[in-house]
């Protein structure tokens, strides 16, 4: 199976069946069938107590200590 699917992948078929199927839903939704925003989610994680301060962070929303870049 994973055969296959690495094959279908490197041929573009599972991005033409993901969009038809995208396509479909919507249009079932009574939507435009192409959507006109995306949205991008992220996670921050608690950093290690070893990693030097100046390169964590602190997602206040989350009240969350992340490891940035520097």
């Amino acid at each position: 199976m994973y055969w296959h699917f690495t094959r279908w992948k490197e041929a573009g078929v599972t991005d033409q069946i993901t969009g038809a199927l995208r396509q479909q839903v919507r249009a079932a939704a009574d939507r435009d069938q192409e959507p006109s925003a995306g949205i991008i989610d992220s996670q921050s994680v608690k950093g290690a107590n070893t990693v030097p301060e100046t390169t964590r962070g602190y997602d206040a929303a989350k009240r969350i200590g992340f490891v940035g870049e520097s």
